[in-house]
């Protein structure tokens, strides 16, 4: 049975490979939920588990950089200018000190194998499969970023992204009712004809009150909580590029179901990123209120939005004024998931894994150990162990350069989705400071840079008429004999 999903993938990933439409992009959001689904049998990948996000990310960058024209001179181009070069330059350096640092290194530096043998240990550096592995899914991860600034520079595919965005969570909040459901209805056969990767897989975690703690079809709740948290964070701030408001009705109602999935997962570091997103959500209110941001659409309904915060706050006080104990089993637990998570094991053992990992950046004179040599339990430890001082700064100028290069397009839309990816970054971010055990920022990431860099390379004649297809490629008919100099500064 389980062949079935992965013959109705390939069915449609290869139906987009070849089609002019955006199907790829829609069976991206639409993948998102199934990371503990394989498309390709393990035994066919040497124990590698292609999750649908990851493959269809990969035929992504094969279909915009390889097999549409001008692919790779729009890579080319790219790669030689601004941030597009800073990213080349993180990928050259991850590939250097993965194939070079574990053999210069071995048995001179300790780290915590991304294969874990046992709680708390550790072993000398040496060559193993993951530095293979971890090098190939960051090489997909960086270019998928290009592969993305070009579908993006299509600036109705810009609508793809909105729409995207809320059929992945309408999947997450299906595949989390499902799974909170198989607890009282036999489910199970169903759901795990998705849930086929070779890594562990918690889908039958309790809290110490008998509470199931909600995966969907993530491989364990922290990583259901965390896309939760991701899509929350991106609707939100995503629907002040909503001319519809039956669009905005529908997200707000996703919006609800998202907030709920993540509140079933119980995950102690998505409790974190919603008090950041919160704040997040507070200073773009301060933002939009006094007018410090450009995107007419951004200006839209905010002291609407403010007067119904308060009257919410201003209910919820009255409620618990009244009535207390409501909020009693909310803070007890608060108390056993976030307040009391520093006594538990779990938080010495990260602890002990970001640790050491960024003991051996620095033991490695700041070179790194390679991709997939070490684990932590915090992604710029991750990025630092794994690549050196070198990576490490690279990646976060490019990140740092995306976050605050303003977007020249005259389309209000696309100035909206400019901010909302902006907006929605710190969240999801945080989270992977608190649990992200591996230097890959991920295909989810890839997208919101890509998309970002897209908007750039959006010049404002262009982005003024609504709707109108950007050029394919940069090259003589995006300016000039070479095409070169009509590439804006990224």
């Amino acid at each position: 049975m389980e062949f079935l999903p992965i013959a109705l993938y390939w069915g449609i990933a290869l139906t987009g490979l070849v089609s002019r439409r955006p199907i790829l992009l829609w069976l991206f959001f639409a993948a998102l939920p199934f990371g503990s689904m394989v498309v390709i049998p393990a035994n066919m990948t040497a124990g590698l588990s292609l999750v649908p996000q990851t493959m269809t990310a990969m035929l992504i960058v094969l279909r915009e950089l390889v097999l549409r024209r001008g692919g790779t001179q729009f890579l080319l181009t790219l790669s030689r200018h601004g941030s597009g070069q800073a990213l080349v330059l993180f990928w050259v350096t991850g590939v250097v000190v993965t194939l070079f640092a574990p053999r210069l290194f071995a048995g001179q530096i300790d780290v915590v194998p991304m294969a874990v043998t046992g709680f708390m240990q550790t072993a000398p550096l040496s060559v193993t499969k993951q530095n293979i592995s971890q090098l190939a899914y960051i090489t997909v991860s960086v270019f998928a970023i290009f592969a993305f600034a070009r579908s993006f520079r299509n600036e109705a595919n810009l609508w793809v992204l909105i729409r995207g965005v809320m059929l992945a969570g309408v999947i997450t909040i299906v595949t989390g009712l499902l799974d909170f459901a198989a607890t009282y209805v036999p489910l199970a056969p169903l759901l795990d004809m998705f849930r086929t990767a070779q890594y562990a897989i918690l889908d039958s975690v309790t809290l110490a009150d008998g509470a199931k703690r909600v995966t969907g079809l993530m491989p364990e709740a922290s990583s259901f909580g965390g896309l939760s948290l991701t899509l929350l964070s991106l609707l939100w701030f995503l629907r002040r590029a909503m001319t519809s408001a039956r669009m905005v009705r529908r997200a707000n109602v996703i919006l609800a179901g998202l907030a709920l999935m993540l509140a079933l997962s119980t995950s102690s570091a998505g409790y974190v990123g919603i008090a950041v997103l919160l704040a997040m959500i507070g200073l773009e209110w301060a933002a939009r209120a006094g007018r410090f941001q450009s995107a007419r659409l951004t200006r839209r309904g905010i002291r609407r939005e403010i007067i119904m915060a308060l009257a919410a706050l201003g209910a919820l006080a009255g409620v618990l004024m009244t009535t207390p104990q409501l909020l009693d089993p909310v803070i007890a637990r608060l108390n056993e998931m976030v307040f009391t998570k520093t006594d538990s094991l779990s938080y010495l053992e990260r602890s002990m894994w970001t640790r050491t990992s960024f003991e051996a950046g620095l033991s490695s004179y700041m070179i790194g150990v390679g991709l997939g040599s070490t684990r932590a339990s915090n992604f710029a430890a991750a990025l630092f162990g794994s690549v050196g001082l070198v990576g490490f700064v690279l990646y976060f100028g490019f990140v740092l350069r995306r976050l605050t290069r303003p977007v020249t397009a005259a389309d209000p839309v696309a100035q909206a989705v400019a901010l909302a990816l902006k907006w929605s970054f710190a969240p999801p971010f945080v989270v992977a400071l608190l649990v992200g055990t591996t230097p890959d920022f991920g295909t989810v990431e890839a997208l919101r840079w890509g998309v970002l860099l897209a908007l750039v390379l959006m010049v404002p004649s262009q982005a003024a008429a609504p709707h109108r297809p950007m050029p394919s490629r940069i090259g003589p008919q995006a300016g000039g004999a070479t095409g070169t100099k009509a590439l804006p500064r990224t």
